[in-house]
């Protein structure tokens, strides 16, 4: 992070690294505050203040309601009006003017807080990068492991309703007393739920759900509906239109074993395996011969460190694999 003064409270809600960690949404930046504040106890005030405006709580609404805005502005005008009406020295309208710029650039500043206060928006959103997993506890109770280059939403009177965009791995806390709904949102399906634990995976133009305990209804964007019980997994495409895989006992470290650091191949191509690392790193994926691409490989890499990824599949398939700036370039041994 570049090296940076912060002063005033525009300091704060102006830097994109401060509000990310305001709303945790990247957890490389935790650490950079946690260790600024500590070397800057005199600051923590005022922190306390940037932190409220940039998650919208912070004023009252007797400071920001139209009403006042309205007032003071009404007045200001007044005011201009009648000092523009009195012939003065030009010396002195010239200190009459600094002052009313003065009054005018601190009404335009109540206006703008005003402004910032009703567009905040009232939906809380997590993130992760490329190769960061995130762990959470919604406000419900139930825990949530948000993979690589995902992001989750909802808003923050109903933690039980998700958006989600990538993967994540639910363990939904059940309301005994209410028996309240949990529902994951993707752009193929929605997952409605009570209490259980299941995994949503809603990348490459597709919704993968597997159900590793409890029961699920799916309602798929076609209209059609599915129930799914422990070991079932169903991949759906809405652009498609179809149900793309179906299985009634497919293997757990297969569809979860990522919340633990690694990918586990069970006799699968490695165009399709190494789709599976670009999920979590990024890279674009080149492959110099079509043989390399229908190489099968069984196993458990670590996902923790790309080079050691990399290596565990090169001895598993026998081919070379040079990343090359953004791009994993496979060629045969």
């Amino acid at each position: 992070m570049t090296k940076k003064t912060f002063n005033i409270v525009t300091d704060f809600i102006e830097d994109a690294s401060f509000i990310n960690w305001v709303k945790k949404e990247k957890l490389s930046d935790e650490s950079f505050w946690e260790y600024w504040l500590e070397n800057n106890p005199d600051k923590k005030e005022i922190v306390e203040e940037a932190k409220d405006i940039v998650l919208g709580i912070q004023f009252n609404k007797t400071v920001v309601s139209e009403g006042k805005i309205d007032f003071e502005w009404n007045k200001f005008k007044t005011t201009i009006e009648q000092k523009q009406a009195k012939p003065v020295q030009q010396k002195v309208k010239s200190k009459i003017n600094y002052k009313w710029v003065g009054i005018a650039a601190s009404l335009l500043l109540l206006v703008s807080i005003a402004l910032f206060k009703f567009s905040t928006t009232d939906t809380i959103t997590h993130k992760t990068g490329y190769g960061e997993i995130l762990d959470l506890k919604l406000k419900d109770g139930s825990l949530v492991k948000l993979n690589a280059n995902s992001s989750l939403s909802y808003k923050k009177d109903n933690s039980r309703k998700i958006w989600l965009t990538g993967e994540a791995y639910f363990q939904v806390d059940k309301k005994q007393n209410t028996n309240a709904k949990f529902w994951v949102i993707t752009n193929d399906l929605e997952v409605e739920v009570y209490g259980t634990i299941f995994n949503v995976n809603s990348k490459q133009e597709k919704t993968q759900v597997y159900l590793e305990e409890g029961s699920i209804w799916l309602a798929l964007k076609n209209g059609d509906s599915k129930k799914m019980l422990p070991g079932n997994f169903i991949s759906y495409s809405s652009k498609q239109n179809k149900i793309l895989a179906e299985k009634k006992n497919a293997i757990a470290e297969e569809q979860t074993s990522w919340k633990n650091g690694t990918l586990t191949f069970n006799n699968l191509s490695l165009e399709d395996a190494l789709k599976k690392v670009t999920e979590t790193y990024g890279y674009k994926v080149v492959f110099k011969d079509d043989e390399s691409k229908h190489s099968l490989i069984t196993g458990t890499v670590p996902t923790t460190n790309i080079d050691i990824c990399l290596q565990a599949i090169k001895k598993s398939v026998n081919v070379e694999i040079t990343k090359e700036n953004s791009k994993l370039v496979v060629t045969r041994k």
